[in-house]
């Protein structure tokens, strides 16, 4: 089984104890945030924002997840996820953020690194390591945070997912650069801020940012591993950062 594209269907059983959570055979009605998931800074029911590349703990085991800096309002708005704004707010941003860098057309360029940092209210929501399927059942399923070197690299089958193109995966090599990298698979306003991931090794490679017109490969992913490094090296909230693992 190919485990980037599907989740395991063990059971999975602990116990919680976090506040306000029922204790394992009570049930845990918290919203689950999964990769790819549309979060907006809006109660109403609007269409959405962004989608989320990541949940995960850090080294003061904080709940955060992660999206793109240039979906940020104002580094403190209240952040809901979107289909569930009925249950109230999930978590609020935070000053753990860079917004990126354009060109005059308003194409990302590499200069500068592309991430925000959400800190997530546990009591009302747990995280998940697994986006929902596309119609063809494949998921993207984050196992860890790869790699990758400057240059060319053949990464094989890689899949993204985000709010409004769902799941969609293809082959081939990606273009990596100093913050960015290139993958030939199309992306859709909405889908900033979702994962991209190896197929074959469950690794999160990349966060949707946008298109350039480079020939090097038309949508544009933050590197994940630069964003963990950024985030490091801010020591605040994210610091540490380490996926959840639960699906």
């Amino acid at each position: 089984m190919n485990r980037g594209l599907t989740a395991s269907a063990a059971a999975l059983s602990f116990e919680l104890t976090i506040p306000g959570v029922a204790a394992a055979g009570g049930g845990d009605d918290r919203v689950v945030l999964r990769p790819g998931d549309c979060i907006t800074c809006s109660a109403e029911p609007v269409p959405g924002w962004c989608s989320v590349a990541a949940v995960g703990r850090d080294d003061a085991d904080r709940l955060v997840a992660i999206t793109a800096g240039h979906c940020r309002q104002d580094g403190s708005s209240q952040v809901w996820k979107v289909g569930e704004q009925h249950r109230g707010p999930l978590g609020a941003e935070t000053d753990v953020a860079s917004i990126g860098s354009v060109d005059p057309i308003g194409f990302p360029t590499d200069e500068a690194p592309d991430y925000a940092v959400l800190l997530l209210d546990e009591t009302k929501v747990r995280g998940s390591n697994t986006s929902l399927p596309n119609d063809r059942g494949e998921r993207v399923v984050l196992e860890s945070i790869g790699s990758l070197q400057p240059g060319g690299s053949a990464v094989g089958v890689h899949c993204a997912a985000g709010r409004t193109n769902g799941v969609s995966c293809t082959s081939g090599d990606v273009r990596v650069d100093s913050n960015l990298m290139s993958s030939a698979l199309l992306m859709k306003p909405g889908d900033s801020g979702g994962p991209l991931a190896r197929a074959d090794t469950g690794e999160w490679i990349g966060l949707s940012g946008g298109y350039r017109p480079t020939g090097r490969g038309l949508a544009a992913y933050q590197r994940a591993d630069r964003i963990v490094e950024e985030i490091d090296a801010q020591g605040g909230v994210g610091a540490g950062f380490t996926l959840v693992d639960t699906p």
